[in-house]
């Protein structure tokens, strides 16, 4: 399997291609946006060796971020890749998870944050970043600090989710609608929606 990491558009659908790892269909994303094109990630995710080596060549980027004293992950989809960022970068690794009644995330598990610490935000794929700016109220309100973002799959066309900066293994832009501005071919097509977090 491919490892080394695309350095185009291009490249990265060949990539993700390769690994099964590209859906086309209707789908309503977590940003509730309207997408022709869905990145699979656990098509990756289920390769940690792979994975392990296309993280391990962002270690200049992420060492660039400075100290990082903790990975957080919103569950599920980043909780794998969190992990593996935690042993590319040494640092303590916990995940929130979404509370089924309020629909925020949240820290369970005994896991907290603590004042002064400096944290990477870590996904598997974002396009909007909002669930990973949701992520930074309580790390705040805590005292922890956001060093930065790392993503595997970046579809936001940005290199920053709010006013931090984002190191990728790669990235890929796929056309996104609003509800209101699907276009007739997409809405052809019945929506479906993936992942865990209510729209």
């Amino acid at each position: 399997m491919q490892t080394k990491l695309p350095k185009s558009s291009e490249e990265t659908i060949e990539l993700l291609k390769g690994y099964g790892a590209v859906e086309e269909g209707h789908f309503i994303l977590a940003s509730g946006k309207h997408s022709q094109y869905y990145v699979k990630k656990g098509k990756l995710v289920q390769h940690p060796f792979e994975l392990q080596q296309m993280i391990e060549q962002c270690a200049p980027e992420l060492e660039a971020l400075g100290e990082i004293d903790v990975v957080l992950s919103p569950a599920m989809g980043g909780v794998p890749v969190g992990q593996q960022v935690g042993l590319a970068t040494h640092a303590r690794t916990i995940y929130a998870e979404r509370n089924p009644d309020s629909n925020e995330l949240e820290l369970k598990r005994g896991f907290e944050i603590n004042k002064g610490e400096r944290l990477l935000l870590v996904e598997d794929v974002i396009t909007t970043g909002g669930t990973l700016l949701e992520l930074t109220d309580f790390i705040e309100s805590q005292g922890g600090e956001v060093a930065g973002v790392f993503v595997v799959v970046n579809r936001s066309g940005k290199e920053t989710v709010g006013d931090y900066p984002v190191v990728s293994c790669m990235e890929v832009q796929f056309p996104v609608y609003e509800a209101d501005a699907v276009p007739d071919f997409l809405q052809a097509v019945p929506a479906v929606r993936p992942g865990t977090k209510k729209v």
